[in-house]
């Protein structure tokens, strides 16, 4: 089974086709890249397979689950950090992940020590009790992936990281 699998995959916006029938297959462990140019689709294929967005036509799985499957939510086994992900500015980036840490129902315990290790991974132990609203836009890069992460998801995606 593969990991993600598309078929003839379509998106459409009104008369505009972001995707046209786009097959891709995804096996294994590793990393996999999408390369194209602006408005290739490369945004819009990861927001189906995130099921942020739905698609017009085609199958797609992600785990072997259908990504439109609402029995079978795959979204709680992936992370995703947006193109430009925006935060909470009056948070400090330690205050950002326990928070994420608390929709995941990870206890203080867990969240103490999970936001410890993502906070020194990201390199941002120093910054932790700033407020993200002074970060700089590679801190709230590296706090958008140990946010993608805590919860210890089956896959990641990163949308220009």
């Amino acid at each position: 089974m593969a990991t993600i699998e598309c078929s003839g995959l379509v998106k459409s916006y009104g008369p505009v086709n972001a995707l046209n029938g786009l097959d891709l297959s995804v096996s294994g462990n590793g990393v996999f890249g999408f390369l194209g140019p602006n408005g290739a689709g490369k945004t819009t294929t990861i927001k189906i397979l995130t099921g942020l967005i739905k698609r017009s036509g085609g199958e797609c799985r992600v785990n072997g689950v259908d990504v439109n499957d609402t029995e079978h939510d795959h979204r709680r086994r992936i992370g995703y950090l947006s193109q430009n992900p925006t935060y909470y500015t009056w948070m400090t980036g330690r205050e950002l992940l326990d928070f994420v840490g608390s929709i995941f129902g990870f206890s203080a315990m867990e969240k103490r020590t999970r936001t410890g290790l993502l906070l020194d991974m990201a390199g941002l132990s120093k910054t932790a009790d700033r407020k993200i609203g002074g970060y700089s836009g590679g801190m709230i890069q590296r706090l958008g992936i140990a946010q993608a992460m805590y919860h210890k998801p089956d896959i990641l995606f990163l949308d220009e990281p």
